[in-house]
């Protein structure tokens, strides 16, 4: 059963919090959440920069390793990144740019567990 109360209860199967840079030299903590704030980080560096400096090839890497996660992901496993996200976003000064980024992966993780759940 899962606590639906709790958004950021840690799961047994995330990571110990630390962060690592991944193959899109975004820092990305692994967990599904971390891998979407990530993958959204480097899309607004491409979009940022006109792709200049291989950032869209850094991007589509991220885009690559956030789709592995979701579709290996159990519906659970999206409802506690969702319910994670929201977490984060609860702890960012409301209008903020680091708000309305992890409300951006909240509602991306939102619309994701929902799909798994039809």
């Amino acid at each position: 059963m899962v606590d639906v109360d709790d958004p950021g209860e840690p799961h047994p199967n995330d990571s110990t919090g630390e962060s690592s840079d991944d193959m899109t030299g975004e820092s990305s903590d692994g967990s599904i959440e971390g891998l979407a704030a990530a993958w959204l980080e480097s899309e607004r560096t491409a979009i940022a920069v006109g792709n200049a400096n291989n950032t869209e090839d850094r991007a589509r890497l991220a885009s690559a390793a956030y789709d592995a996660a979701i579709a290996s992901a159990t519906a659970e496993e999206l409802l506690l990144a969702w319910q994670a996200a929201q977490a984060t976003a609860g702890r960012a000064e409301m209008g903020s740019k680091a708000w309305a980024e992890a409300r951006e992966v909240a509602e991306l993780l939102r619309v994701e567990y929902l799909a798994a759940r039809t």
